[in-house]
């Protein structure tokens, strides 16, 4: 049981690495985004 617990901790860990890294790509394409958006809306 505690292996298992040593495990998921390890996964979890890397899960929160893996969407640190997904969530600043998405912020620092958030303006390029939204200038798309304005430029096809008007």
């Amino acid at each position: 049981m505690a292996h298992h617990d040593d495990d998921f901790k390890d996964e979890s860990g890397l899960l929160a690495i893996v969407l640190g890294l997904i969530v600043l790509v998405s912020m620092s394409a958030l303006p390029g985004t939204i200038g798309w958006i304005q430029a096809f809306s008007g």
